[in-house]
């Protein structure tokens, strides 16, 4: 029911992810074939969408992050999203959605979900069905029992995040450059917070270099 992610194979095994609230239903109905809302940005069919490997998480999440900064305008931002994009106030203008609001939309969104291990039959493989956009994600047109899938967690049995699994992905894949070549976005995303991170906390130390200063003043005018 439970798989720890250092346990998990990068290179062979089967991720799908889903909204926290599913967890419960999932566990007890297994992966049932739906047009979810991640499924209708990119028009796909009724399915069970499972990525293979590092290599399919990263690029389905690109492929999002493609779709939402190069192809959508705001006003076509489907509802369930709206609450991701935080920096936007009117979501009825036609402008472009820029990458880093993409980027920040889609952190909030990883971080509302969770990841499976799916373990599918041969017969369910054969009947997938392979996007155009990620040759490494699979949508399969039936269900998945729920004794073929696992709750990704870490080494002390705690659930993860699907970020957290997607940062655990980008920390082994972030050197390797035909990957990074071919996924940008994903890579941009993680570098973007990072580097928004690092300002944040160089702002923090100036502030209290700052702050330390003026009470070394003080404390040499009270000298003096």
């Amino acid at each position: 029911m439970n798989i720890d992610i250092n346990k998990c194979d990068l290179n062979q095994d089967y991720f799908h992810f889903t909204n926290k609230k599913n967890i419960n239903s999932i566990l007890n109905n297994g992966l049932i074939p739906q047009i979810g809302t991640a499924s209708k940005i990119v028009n796909d069919r009724p399915n069970v969408s499972i990525s293979k490997g590092g290599k399919g998480i990263i690029g389905i999440i690109n492929s999002f992050l493609n779709k939402l900064s190069e192809e959508l305008k705001i006003s076509q931002i489907p509802e369930e999203y709206k609450k991701y994009f935080k920096e936007i106030d009117d979501f009825n203008l036609d402008n472009p959605i820029s990458l880093e609001d993409s980027c920040k939309a889609m952190i909030r969104k990883l971080q509302d979900e969770v990841y499976f291990r799916v373990l599918p039959t041969e017969k369910q493989l054969e009947q997938a069905r392979i996007p155009a956009f990620s040759e490494f994600d699979i949508n399969i047109p039936t269900s998945i029992s729920k004794n073929q899938i696992d709750i990704v967690t870490d080494s002390d049995n705690k659930v993860l995040s699907a970020y957290d699994v997607a940062r655990y992905v980008y920390d082994r894949a972030k050197n390797l450059e035909p990957i990074r070549h071919r996924h940008g976005k994903f890579f941009y995303m993680f570098e973007m917070e990072r580097e928004k991170s690092n300002d944040i906390e160089t702002e923090n130390k100036e502030k209290n270099y700052h702050k330390n200063d003026k009470e070394s003043n003080k404390e040499d005018d009270y000298e003096r």
